[in-house]
């Protein structure tokens, strides 16, 4: 799967969403999203955000990666300015901790959805943006 074959959106909403949908071989998508076989959960995916260096022709790269083992899923590239809305959107809610909405749609009709609290956001050289990254109180780094 190549970032080409994905487009990352941000919707506006309570919760915002961060909308990752594939425009290649749904098949395909579908197998990186399996976990030895198994369908696997959104809940059991955790999101990043890395910009890249100035002279990249985008700003970043949203990478998905698997909660329990840390193994690579997919990446696709994003906007600043989009994840930068969907964290101050996210913090703007409301109650407990802030969220967002993850929607994975890799074309077959059965997305994986899950609400998420964490988004963490890096510079290009991988150092963490705290001010930057969506961070619940209970989380220690």
């Amino acid at each position: 799967m190549r970032r080409e074959d994905l487009t990352v959106t941000i919707e506006d909403g309570t919760p915002p969403t961060l909308r990752v949908t594939c425009t290649g071989a749904a098949e395909s998508f579908r197998a990186r999203l399996a976990d030895d076989g198994e369908a696997r959960d959104a809940t059991d995916l955790d999101v990043a955000y890395r910009r890249t260096p100035e002279e990249a022709d985008h700003d970043g790269v949203v990478g998905v990666t698997d909660r329990l083992t840390g193994a690579f899923v997919f990446e696709a590239t994003a906007e600043a300015d989009a994840i930068a809305t969907l964290v101050t959107q996210a913090t703007a809610t409301d109650g407990d901790d802030p969220y967002y909405r993850l929607s994975i749609e890799p074309g077959d009709d059965d997305p994986l959805v899950a609400e998420k609290q964490t988004l963490l956001v890096y510079d290009s050289d991988g150092s963490l943006d705290r001010s930057a990254s969506l961070i619940p109180g209970s989380v220690e780094l």
